[in-house]
């Protein structure tokens, strides 16, 4: 972990002892609604041709809360035992708090409006969501912008501190990849960074999202971390509209 220099805007609210549903109170703003994880996938381009991407991919983003999600948790054999650790912390913080179990289950939840002037993103907005009415996890999304780039730009509350994943959407065919891996070379902003009051750092942590539609109003989605490039939790999601489920 080292101190990191990038300048690059991350979300003001920390967590406390506590963080699950009780970091919302006194940031929700009431005047604004959302309904997807982003307003309009277009600000993402010309990295990202929308033009070329799958519709229902481009919807979910949009309108997230018209879908149900169902996911299987895989925590990596090498890893497991510390995850049994993590979760007992975890259950408490209600934050990054998923399953031990392989089996599938569905995560509920809803996108909250979050008061700008106290995130210090533009247009923040909450991913709550939750598993058998327990918070798993709680997800600040916003963007920020770098030349010609815009990237997807992802708080989670811990206490007293935030970790920010920096995602860049790129195209694969009509699929979508998000990845915070960076590259040797790379000055881009991708990353995965630990914020307290006065601090930052770079975590050695990189994700990645595969998106792509498999049948209409359907998407499976694969979301893999990695610790010193090493995997350690991979979880697969089924996503479909909830208009096919009636």
């Amino acid at each position: 972990m080292r101190t990191n220099h990038n300048v690059f805007p991350v979300s003001q609210i920390r967590g406390r002892t506590v963080v699950g549903e009780e970091i919302l109170k006194g940031i929700t703003d009431h005047t604004t609604f959302y309904s997807g994880l982003v307003s309009d996938m277009s600000m993402y381009e010309p990295h990202l041709e929308c033009h070329d991407l799958s519709p229902t991919i481009k919807h979910f983003y949009e309108h997230t809360t018209e879908y149900r999600l169902f996911a299987s948790v895989k925590w990596h054999r090498w890893f497991k035992p510390l995850a049994m650790i993590y979760r007992f912390f975890s259950r408490r913080i209600l934050q990054i708090n998923l399953p031990l179990s392989r089996k599938q289950v569905e995560m509920t939840g809803d996108i909250v409006s979050v008061k700008e002037h106290m995130d210090g993103r533009p247009q923040p907005r909450a991913w709550v969501r939750k598993v058998k009415g327990e918070v798993c996890f709680v997800a600040l999304y916003s963007w920020h912008k770098k030349g010609d780039r815009t990237y997807m730009n992802i708080g989670l509350p811990l206490p007293f501190s935030t970790m920010t994943g920096i995602l860049e959407l790129n195209p694969d065919g009509r699929s979508l990849e998000l990845s915070s891996r960076k590259k040797r070379t790379s000055t881009a902003d991708t990353g995965t960074y630990l914020s307290t009051k006065s601090k930052q750092f770079s975590l050695p942590i990189d994700e990645e999202f595969f998106v792509e539609q498999v049948g209409e109003g359907t998407l499976k989605a694969r979301h893999e971390m990695r610790i010193f490039f090493v995997p350690f939790l991979t979880i697969e999601y089924k996503i479909r509209h909830k208009a096919l489920m009636e």
